[in-house]
């Protein structure tokens, strides 16, 4: 963490962080709020002081703020100085989520390293869309640390995230084959399939998980479809509209579903998705199922049959 002494200039520190922690202290003469606040950013974390004559309800942590600096700089306590922090309510353009996820949400660095490319690659308007789905700090920060499932594949704390970037990996990979794909709505929709999962679950405690009433009445594939449709009437988000139908196609599409009143996917970018994410889960369940010996494996009630693998020594 940056402290008064190893600051950089003030002009290469990132323009928004995360607040990660804050804490609120009436001043010693009874007028006015301390502000103590950690803030979290890849490229720094800081830890900032600053005083209102009144208390500012809306900052809360994870949520994204920016700092409005005092000069010259100066600090107390470990503290920094500032005038106070800006929040951030809109979108921004060129901004990536993934640089300001902090190691309590996700202790796995590597993971989110690959986040943050993935989402790098996002085309500009897909780029800003997915920003503003997900730039509700509390909605992005249950994405980042929820399950996939239940007691399926990625059934585990950050599994969807782990799962949404192993089928934007499977996604691309695939996409080589499809010449007629775009590879942007593949990534889009690969990023996007599963966020609604963040409000499919609730947590009950350390790794335990349950079904919540969104979840059982709404389900992830319609809440996606409302956050994008949110994100889009309250942003200046520039996508055209078959752009939009050959996503929310993607979206919602699934194979041998069309009695349930679900299409079947007819796009290139639809049929990716459904075998990048069929990829990644069967990939998980075969990694928890599987022998290490070889040979057959484990039973799970979501299977048909026990996976079979040949033993690591096996010899072609």
């Amino acid at each position: 963490m940056f402290s008064i002494q190893n600051i950089p200039p003030l002009a290469t520190l990132p323009y928004a962080y995360r607040i990660r922690s804050l804490l609120q202290e009436p001043m010693g003469n009874g007028h006015g709020v301390r502000y103590t606040v950690e803030l979290y950013h890849e490229l720094a974390q800081l830890r900032v002081t600053f005083t209102r004559s009144q208390p500012d309800i809306r900052l809360r942590v994870n949520k994204l703020v920016s700092i409005r600096w005092k000069l010259p700089v100066s600090s107390s306590d470990g503290a920094i100085h500032i005038t106070r922090l800006a929040l951030i309510e809109r979108p921004l353009r060129q901004f990536n989520p993934f640089d300001t996820v902090p190691p309590s949400w996700v202790s796995d660095r590597q993971l989110v390293t690959s986040a943050r490319d993935m989402h790098d690659r996002l085309p500009g308007n897909l780029h800003h869309l997915y920003c503003a789905v997900m730039w509700d700090g509390f909605r992005f920060r249950r994405f980042c640390e929820a399950p996939s499932s239940l007691n399926d594949h990625h059934a585990y704390r950050n599994g969807n995230l782990r799962h949404t970037i192993e089928t934007a990996d499977n996604a691309l990979a695939i996409a080589k084959s499809f010449p007629q794909a775009n590879i942007g709505i593949c990534l889009a929709a690969a990023l996007l399939h599963d966020v609604g999962k963040a409000d499919e679950y609730v947590s009950c405690g350390p790794d335990y998980w349950t079904m919540s009433d969104r979840g059982k009445l709404v389900g992830h594939r319609n809440t996606v479809q409302e956050w994008i449709s949110a994100a889009l009437s309250t942003n200046r988000i520039n996508l055209p509209e078959s752009v939009y139908y050959s996503l929310i196609h993607a979206l919602t599409a699934a194979p041998n579903a069309e009695w349930l009143g679900i299409r079947n996917p007819v796009t290139p970018e639809a049929m990716i998705l459904s075998f990048a994410d069929r990829l990644s889960a069967e990939k998980d369940m075969t990694l928890a199922l599987a022998s290490k010996n070889g040979g057959w494996g484990n039973k799970h009630p979501h299977r048909k049959g026990k996976p079979f693998t040949l033993p690591a020594e096996t010899i072609i």
